[in-house]
């Protein structure tokens, strides 16, 4: 039986298409939806690029308190935007939590998915940015190949190309 779902999202545009989805299986199970965003580790030039232009000090807040800071900022706008989508007569019953955790995204979604007792993950195929390996992100294809429970993969490329993005142009993001 299906009773949380977490559905992981990127925050890209095409996140309130695979949103649906999960919203149609809450209705149907009856199930709790769980919102989860990964925030991943700066990469080594990125952090070179702060060690050289940040004061120390600044540098210390930063990764103390800045990242921290951005993540609430973030889980703000998440609950706003579901806020202002479900008024008057929508059903917010579905809504579960809403976690903004830092880590590798394929990891952290499966230690978010048992540590919550999440019994199906619904998320695209792939990002905006990710990397395609057989028409699958990096991201959903460790998902897939890992995952304890089910996993519901939202194809994204029909929709991008209705939208008629090109595969590198930057997308307007949901928040």
């Amino acid at each position: 039986m299906i009773k949380k779902i977490a559905f992981a999202t990127d925050l890209g545009v095409l996140g309130p298409y695979v949103l649906c989805h999960a919203l149609e299986l809450s209705k149907q199970f009856e199930a709790k939806v769980d919102i989860i965003h990964v925030i991943e580790p700066m990469g080594v030039f990125a952090e070179s690029i702060l060690d050289i232009f940040l004061p120390q000090e600044d540098l210390d807040h930063l990764r103390k308190e800045g990242v921290q800071d951005v993540m609430g900022t973030i889980k703000e706008r998440i609950s706003d935007t579901m806020a202002s989508e479900f008024t008057g007569d929508d059903d917010e019953s579905f809504l579960g939590e809403i976690s903004v955790v830092r880590g590798q995204a394929a990891d952290s979604i499966l230690q978010y998915a048992d540590d919550h007792n999440i019994d199906m993950i619904v998320m695209g195929t792939h990002g905006e940015h990710g990397e395609m390996m057989g028409g699958l992100g990096s991201v959903a294809s460790k998902v897939l190949q890992r995952s304890a429970v089910p996993v519901l993969m939202v194809p994204l490329t029909r929709v991008t190309n209705q939208l008629g993005v090109a595969r590198n142009e930057p997308l307007r993001r949901m928040l």
